[in-house]
């Protein structure tokens, strides 16, 4: 169990990852968390987004811990859902995730979980503040 907080630090086109721009960017966030199996972690996260649907696809976070030990991250696409009251949006049910490996003691990592994601829409009040984010799952070390 954990949870992590996420600023975007850049957006673009990535045609190769995302599809045709400018209907997908690619956006990158760097963050911080912690968590119950390692403790406190930074995290370097990108993501495609659909700028027409809002879909969120192709998420993939490095979360590397105090040790310099890393976590490789993936998740299904998810659409999260605007609540125009409170410039906040968030996800309509726990978004599935997967370990893919890792770094040191981590190398070679497997497991899942789920997660839950709110953050505030820019656009409908002029404010930039981190996304959060909240997970729980299962880390299996390679034997």
């Amino acid at each position: 169990k954990g949870a992590s907080m996420l600023t975007p630090v850049g957006a673009g086109p990535n045609v190769a990852r995302c599809g045709s721009f400018p209907e997908n960017i690619e956006i990158q966030f760097t963050g911080s968390g912690i968590d119950t199996g390692g403790g406190i972690f930074s995290s370097a996260a990108s993501t495609c987004t659909n700028t027409t649907t809002g879909r969120i696809f192709d998420l993939k976070s490095t979360d590397t811990y105090q040790n310099g030990d890393a976590v490789f991250i993936e998740t299904d696409s998810f659409t999260p859902v605007l609540n125009p009251a409170t410039c906040v949006s968030t996800n309509t049910q726990a978004v599935p995730f997967r370990v893919a490996g890792g770094t040191g003691v981590y190398a070679g990592a497997t497991g899942q979980g789920r997660f839950h994601l709110a953050s505030n829409e820019p656009s409908c009040n002029g404010l930039a503040v981190p996304a959060r984010v909240s997970f729980e799952g299962v880390l299996q070390l390679a034997q």
